[in-house]
């Protein structure tokens, strides 16, 4: 007799549904202008680097809690944001691995590079003054700028070293990938084998099919994702030739409301101001309440919005 499981059911029926709107009750929108947002992919980077009384004073213009999770560390927006803040560090020296020694570097734990960011982040982590690593990109062959694009294997000898400090602080690691079934065994044998590690998919993927995030989230509950870049402000002010994924000026496409209603307690926001982009920060934020949060279940919301982050990265008020 052939049984089928919820979570195969629901990735059915994802597979099956349709790319168009629902209409937001007058309440939802109300309450998506208001509720508190945690910004899980905010680069502050140091390189040219906005002010940290900057960033602090675009949070709370635009109601966002906290913010961070992404980019390097900087001591300076720790300072001003306090617990606010959600600090990584890993991405600076990932991309210089990269540079410099090319997809072979990005799999070595030997790389000095590498073995300077396992001892500094230890020590960080010891102290406090981070949470996980990221973004770390594995796989952005089309889902990148041309100059960054590489596709290496999640699960390598230089990751297992990330995944094992993480574990042992209950951190978290941001991966930048695109859907393949090399990455699906890589991040499930990951997040098998590093259990207190929260895996953050940037960008749910990259993907316009939600289904194919769920076959990820589906198995694991230490694997969630993030939504930023997915819609149409980064499409417009980066001149991308390519259609939005998951929603844009008419809303949340139909695919991902039913992907995010399945998945409550595994999707959170982000903005992903990279790129010079960090001066459309407000429209980002504001797309994300008009064309995001108005489609989900008020319950849905305040855990997409802000409770999802404040359980993952344990995250207090000041």
């Amino acid at each position: 007799m052939f049984f089928i499981t919820k979570q195969l059911l629901s990735i059915f029926l994802l597979m099956l549904s349709g790319w168009g709107y629902a209409q937001p009750s007058p309440q939802s929108i109300e309450l998506a202008k208001i509720v508190p947002i945690a910004d899980v992919h905010m680069h502050t980077y140091q390189q040219n680097p906005r002010s940290a009384t900057w960033w602090r004073e675009m949070m709370d213009a635009n109601g966002v809690q906290w913010g961070g999770a992404v980019g390097d560390y900087r001591e300076d927006v720790q300072a001003e944001l306090g617990n606010r803040y959600i600090p990584a560090v890993g991405q600076p020296e990932f991309f210089k691995v990269f540079f410099k020694d090319g997809r072979s570097g990005l799999t070595d734990p030997e790389n000095e590079t590498f073995k300077d960011l396992y001892a500094r982040s230890e020590k960080l982590f010891a102290a406090g003054k981070i949470k996980g690593f990221g973004e770390f990109h594995t796989d952005n062959h089309s889902s990148g700028a041309p100059r960054i694009r590489r596709s290496i294997r999640a699960d390598n000898p230089a990751m297992r070293q990330f995944y094992g400090i993480t574990n042992k602080y209950g951190g978290f690691v941001q991966i930048h990938a695109e859907f393949d079934g090399d990455f699906e065994k890589d991040i499930l044998n990951l997040s098998a084998d590093y259990p207190n590690t929260t895996t953050v998919l940037s960008h749910c993927l990259s993907s316009k099919d939600a289904a194919k995030v769920a076959i990820i989230l589906s198995q694991r509950k230490n694997i969630v994702c993030e939504l930023s870049s997915l819609g149409a402000v980064h499409l417009n002010r980066l001149n991308i030739p390519r259609s939005p994924h998951a929603f844009d000026s008419g809303g949340l496409y139909g695919n991902w409301i039913k992907f995010i209603e399945a998945y409550p307690d595994q999707v959170m926001l982000g903005s992903d101001p990279c790129c010079g982009l960090d001066a459309s920060y407000s429209e980002i934020i504001g797309e994300l309440r008009t064309s995001v949060l108005p489609y989900l279940s008020p319950a849905t919301m305040e855990k997409v919005a802000n409770k999802n982050a404040v359980r993952i990265f344990s995250l207090k008020n000041n």
